[in-house]
């Protein structure tokens, strides 16, 4: 008996099928990741300020959607930070803190929201 010349493996299909599936779960899963990183870890700078001499520079920010505000300050031999608890603030935002600066070297952070 004679073997037919057009000989054809229908498995080599599957192959390149699941390789465009894999491709495409692999692109679609780049953005949900990407959200994932900006709304839980990705630090948001709410206020920064340079004290009069521009000396020290204070950073307030927060990390991904939590109540704690993360306070910087930076010099140029150090880096100091501390965290707040706000539990009485509906959203922080820039327009709830306000940084006065004393003098070169201290600064007064009022924080703002509603009372309970």
């Amino acid at each position: 008996m004679k073997q037919p010349n057009n000989e054809y493996a229908p498995s080599q299909g599957c192959g390149i099928f699941f390789l465009m599936i894999l491709t495409m779960i692999i692109l679609l899963s780049i953005p949900v990741v990407m959200f994932i990183n900006a709304a839980f870890f990705e630090k948001q700078i709410l206020l920064s300020s340079d004290s009069p001499d521009d000396t020290y520079h204070i950073e307030i920010s927060i990390k991904g959607h939590s109540n704690e505000i993360l306070i910087e300050e930076v010099t140029t031999s150090s880096k100091l930070s501390s965290f707040i608890e706000t539990e009485l603030l509906v959203d922080v935002a820039s327009e709830n803190i306000v940084i006065e600066w004393l003098s070169d070297t201290a600064a007064q952070i009022i924080v703002t929201g509603r009372d309970g």
